[in-house]
């Protein structure tokens, strides 16, 4: 049997008890307690479950780490430029080798060989 609570979404729809998948910065939190609006399928989670996910991120060294970049072009080619923090931050070098993928229709995957 599902709860609905009496809050509701942004959207106006109900809220209910599930749980759902946490990804953060490529860390895996696993299946952990949410609330899914009814109506739009928002996940909302608790407090106390940000705290922590923030804790961890910021205790690997990833908080802040979000940069917007541009697509470049060089010949025929596209370039996306790694900003100086995340390189610092994964210790990248010139010329180290990575293998690249779409995982979905907006995203990269970037994967670095050492």
């Amino acid at each position: 049997m599902e709860t609905l609570h009496s809050v509701r979404c942004k959207c106006g729809g109900k809220l209910k008890k599930s749980k759902t998948e946490v990804e953060f910065f490529g860390i895996d939190f696993g299946i952990k307690p949410c609330e899914v609006c009814t109506r739009c399928g928002s996940e909302y989670l608790s407090q106390e479950l940000l705290e922590e996910i923030e804790a961890e991120v910021k205790d690997k060294g990833l908080f802040g780490l979000e940069k917007k970049g541009r697509i470049t072009k060089s010949g025929n080619s596209l370039v996306i430029r790694v900003p100086k923090e995340i390189v610092d931050s994964l210790k990248i070098e010139k010329d180290c080798l990575i293998t690249i993928y779409p995982s979905d229709r907006k995203r990269l995957i970037v994967e670095i060989e050492k």
